[in-house]
């Protein structure tokens, strides 16, 4: 995953059992009153020098809000459930996100209770009976990432170019389409890559593909990356000053079309501008801390 931007990765990992409170975070970020602006300010900068496919995602981001809007919301609070059609079963929690640090707290109520924590640097996870079962680090800001586009592919290591997908492959209708790569360094998951497909009339952004290269799922698997999916976005709202869809439908992708329904997730509880408490990072006795990529 990018730990600032990232795929959809739900992988078991090794993880040590944190005992004491001992290891608690105790960073916290000063609130500086100009940060939304400063970050709007160079997340436009960097949108206009990609040129027209730049130009493309900053109309997506612009229809759904802007980007001014999106910081200056600074936190983020939805419901996210993710229910696979078959075998694994659904993953539920309420997410609170920073949405300028990239940190992220989760009441997981599904498929069984606890907490998660990513405080950027280090992911934890403490729950009732079964541990949870795929990686913390992961899972904190997945849900975030496919909820938050357009607005991140302005953040930075973002590479953007024009592509000549078509779109009725992937069953939608005319689009302008753009190619999403990172610079090396970027997250946990550099070798993600995304097919953004914006409508050509309003410009919103109609679904991605993608594929998933977290180096602890490429390594159990085998393979430099997973095979493609595709998210089709729906049933967008508005929440404050931005507007975000509240259900995606995943489906495989594969011999260059659409395949079946996958998985079905529902975003709900949408809350902009709502407080992020920094004390809710930090690890309680007994967590357990994710290493899937020690």
């Amino acid at each position: 995953m990018k730990t600032s931007c990232s795929t959809l990765r739900a992988l078991a990992g090794v993880c040590i059992l944190v005992t004491a409170f001992g290891a608690m975070a105790q960073d916290r970020r000063p609130v500086d009153a100009q940060e939304p602006a400063r970050r709007a300010a160079e997340g436009k900068a960097r949108l206009a020098a990609a040129g027209e496919a730049g130009r493309i995602v900053q109309r997506a981001i612009d229809q759904q809000g802007g980007l001014e809007a999106w910081f200056a919301g600074r936190a983020l609070r939805f419901a996210y459930e993710y229910k696979p059609v078959a075998g694994r079963p659904p993953i539920a929690s309420l997410q609170t996100i920073d949405l300028l640090a990239a940190r992220a707290y989760h009441e997981v109520t599904a498929p069984n209770k606890g907490t998660l924590a990513w405080n950027g640097q280090r992911a934890w996870s403490k729950f009732e009976g079964e541990p949870f079962a795929g990686s913390p680090r992961f899972w904190a800001l997945t849900p975030y990432y496919f909820v938050a586009m357009p607005f991140v592919l302005a953040d930075p290591g973002v590479k953007l170019a024009v592509a000549d997908d078509d779109p009725a492959a992937a069953g939608l209708p005319a689009a302008d389409v753009v190619r999403v790569t990172f610079d090396a360094g970027t997250g946990d998951a550099p070798d993600d890559y995304y097919i953004c497909y914006f409508d050509r009339g309003d410009g919103h952004l109609l679904a991605l593909r993608y594929v998933v290269s977290y180096r602890a799922f490429a390594r159990k698997m085998g393979v430099p990356h997973t095979p493609e999916k595709l998210l089709v976005y729906a049933d967008a709202i508005k929440v404050g000053p931005i507007t975000l869809p509240t259900t995606h439908t995943f489906y495989a992708f594969g011999d260059g079309k659409r395949g079946e329904k996958v998985t079905d997730a529902k975003v709900s509880a949408l809350a902009y501008g709502v407080p992020f408490d920094e004390t809710r990072l930090d690890m309680p006795a007994s967590a357990v801390v994710d290493t899937s990529l020690d």
